[in-house]
């Protein structure tokens, strides 16, 4: 794939060949170029179309098939305007490039790309860089090359600075193959100014090998990138499967499994450093009557009501899990008991108060809570849970609707 405009006076459809003195035959490279990508990018939107979640992907999509547009127009040299063959060629290999950074950007941080400047900033550039080619101005190739040779900088800057985790290798692998178009397209960005600083310039091109071998340096590089692609889609499958290990369904908090091992390392952590660490256990009062009395389906909607409305009421670094039918735990990092109470009366006031809409009439539901704290270095997160869950009982026994704490052994250890 050429950075700049790459005209041809013989048409690669018409079976014409470069001369006898070339090192490669143009016509059949430019001929696989387009079967190549056109399998990518038939690929790539079939499965776009069907994981409609994954955005990015549509992106990459999106820049495989104005790419491919691109390649087909400069074949049609000869046969349609060379406004289109050339101008507007190079032109849209430069969005493919820009909508390839965005897919990137959703992959890696997951939201949309929020700067609007930068989009009016790449039209400024293609309404100035068609202006100067129709002039026919010295040069006007580097309004392309240019900011092309920076678009792939920018992008290996931004995976190698953000991809992490899962995507930490892969962002490095695909960052090297875009410092690979850097170098490649700078150089023919050097050739362009050097022997074809002109629009139309570029015509006999394909008899230049510097210009030829480097254009299938550029193809190679996209092949690569091809795969790139494949495997951020392998990758974010990989985590949507993860989550859905680690997530209760019906409320989107974490279930047992995941509480287990987050409480694993934040115990790990308390011990070393000393932090406190507290737990609160949750159970909804009477909630048998309440599928009883109203179903399943009021006892359903009031599980994702209370687990909306406890996330509400935390943290960032808090942890939320549904640890059984109608049961929550809450763990709270550098939190002590006497503050974790307090927060265990904020959430059952806000419970006390929430109106739960319902297609048969409002819910309420109340709640009651147990509250520990983490004790020593010989205690555990599974000894914790089980102080939490007897407070807890302990609350309904004394009427429901309230909080009981297990508080002994912080008081015992001199903490106020």
């Amino acid at each position: 794939m050429a950075v700049d405009v790459f005209t041809l006076k013989e048409s690669v459809f018409v079976g014409n060949t470069v001369p006898r003195n070339s090192t490669m035959d143009y016509g059949t490279f430019f001929f696989t170029n387009i079967a190549s990508v056109t399998v990518f990018a038939v690929c790539l939107s079939m499965l776009a179309v069907y994981q409609r979640t994954v955005i990015g992907l549509r992106w990459f999509a999106g820049a495989l098939v104005v790419g491919l547009v691109k390649l087909i127009l400069q074949g049609l040299e000869g046969h349609a305007p060379v406004i289109l063959t050339s101008m507007l060629a190079n032109q849209l290999y430069l969005v493919s490039f820009a909508m390839q950074f965005l897919g990137f950007h959703w992959f890696v941080v997951g939201k949309p790309f929020r700067a609007r400047w930068h989009v009016a900033a790449l039209a400024a550039n293609l309404v100035l860089y068609t202006v100067l080619y129709l002039c026919k101005v010295p040069y006007t190739a580097n309004l392309i090359n240019v900011p092309f040779v920076a678009l792939c900088g920018i992008s290996a800057w931004f995976l190698l600075r953000h991809g992490q985790g899962t995507f930490r290798m892969l962002s490095r692998c695909t960052a090297a193959v875009l410092v690979g178009d850097m170098f490649v397209s700078g150089y023919r960005a050097l050739l362009t100014n050097m022997r074809y600083m002109r629009p139309w310039e570029t015509a006999n091109a394909h008899t230049d090998p510097r210009w030829l071998y480097s254009l299938a340096a550029m193809a190679f590089l996209a092949t690569f990138m091809a795969m790139c692609y494949l495997w951020f889609l392998v990758a974010e499958m990989s985590l949507e499967l993860e989550k859905q290990a680690l997530t209760d369904s019906l409320t989107g908090s974490l279930n047992r499994r995941a509480m287990e091992e987050i409480a694993l390392r934040e115990t790990a952590r308390s011990i070393r450093y000393g932090h406190p660490l507290c737990m609160i256990m949750i159970d909804i009062d009477n909630f048998k009557h309440l599928n009883d009395t109203r179903g399943h389906a009021a006892g359903d909607c009031a599980l994702q009501a209370l687990a909306s409305g406890i996330r509400s009421l935390l943290r960032t670094g808090d942890h939320l899990a549904r640890t059984g039918g109608e049961e929550f735990a809450v763990l709270l990092p550098n939190t002590c008991g006497i503050t974790g109470m307090r927060v265990a009366e904020r959430l059952c006031k806000a419970v006390e108060d929430l109106e739960i809409g319902f297609e048969s009439g409002p819910l309420r539901i109340t709640i009651s809570a147990g509250v520990t704290q983490l004790t020593s270095g010989h205690d555990g997160w599974e000894a914790m849970m089980r102080r939490a869950d007897a407070a807890m009982y302990a609350a309904k026994q004394h009427g429901r609707n309230q909080v009981s704490a297990d508080l002994a052994s912080e008081a015992a250890a001199g903490k106020p």
